[in-house]
């Protein structure tokens, strides 16, 4: 095996660039009013629409930049440029949420020596199929857990 990439779906970038063009505006015109005599009301609303689309940016962009990039015969590349040598491969865990009863993967963590790892998101990943059978051949523990 050469290189394994990992295709992801675009639509969150493009459902935290919808949010901004609402809440952008909204957040800088509700505390321009409060701070131009509004009142408290209005600067918290605003303070709270800003905080809010700075959150799911900040959460989109980790989540980004800890997924994996590429996997290769020497380790995995993630999308931040951090390499990970199978050499220091722990364990692949599958982290699970439970939704009416029903168990649904939230995210694969490949986890390694140093406390380091690689995420995959699968509701991002558009070869899911493909990067799944390459992760069942890891040689290492493969465990479920609750989140």
């Amino acid at each position: 095996m050469d290189h394994l990439f990992v295709e992801t779906s675009k639509a969150q970038h493009a459902a935290a660039a919808v949010a901004g063009l609402i809440m952008l505006p909204l957040g800088l015109v509700s505390l321009a009013m409060g701070l131009s005599g509004g009142g408290i009301a209005s600067i918290a609303i605003g303070a709270m629409m800003l905080g809010t689309f700075g959150g799911v940016v900040w959460l989109t962009r980790r989540a980004t930049a800890r997924s994996v990039r590429y996997f290769s015969s020497e380790g995995l590349e993630r999308n931040d440029r951090t390499w990970l040598p199978w050499t220091d491969l722990e364990r692949v865990v599958h982290q699970i949420r439970e939704v009416d009863g029903e168990k649904k993967l939230w995210r694969t963590e490949i986890r390694f020596r140093g406390g380091r790892s690689a995420w995959l998101v699968p509701l991002r990943v558009r070869n899911r199929r493909e990067v799944s059978d390459f992760l069942a051949t890891l040689p290492c523990e493969h465990v479920e857990e609750k989140v």
